[in-house]
């Protein structure tokens, strides 16, 4: 789906525009570089020459797993996951008796991190 942006005259905030919208704005000289733009889902104003509408466009259109992972919320129950089948893989294999310090402090390191976004 497109991506869709908002535009600040100076006197009044236009929008949703697609990007091609905007596109064509700024070649024909309604825009400028100095607009101020902003994508629909995103409350970030931004000057129009910071912003690569064709890549934002081809993202949009064709998202990486790692982005839709996170998008999803699905990351966070895959890594929980993965590090429970290590854990039983050692736990099988009779490694754990001698690293479980080393897998506590791992653990206590990522609830930290979770706790502090």
């Amino acid at each position: 789906m497109p991506r869709r942006y908002y535009y600040d005259t100076g006197t009044e905030k236009i929008g949703p525009v697609s990007g091609e919208e905007l596109l064509r704005l700024r070649a024909e000289g309604t825009l400028s570089d100095d607009t101020w733009v902003r994508r629909e889902d995103n409350g970030t104003w931004r000057p129009l020459r910071t912003v690569d509408l064709r890549r934002e466009e081809e993202a949009a259109a064709n998202p990486s797993l790692w982005s839709l992972l996170l998008r999803s919320g699905l990351l966070g129950p895959l890594v929980l996951l993965a590090l429970g089948a290590v854990v039983f893989i050692l736990l099988a294999a009779g490694v754990v008796r001698v690293f479980w310090p080393l897998l506590l402090v791992i653990f206590i390191v990522w609830l930290f991190g979770k706790a502090l976004r």
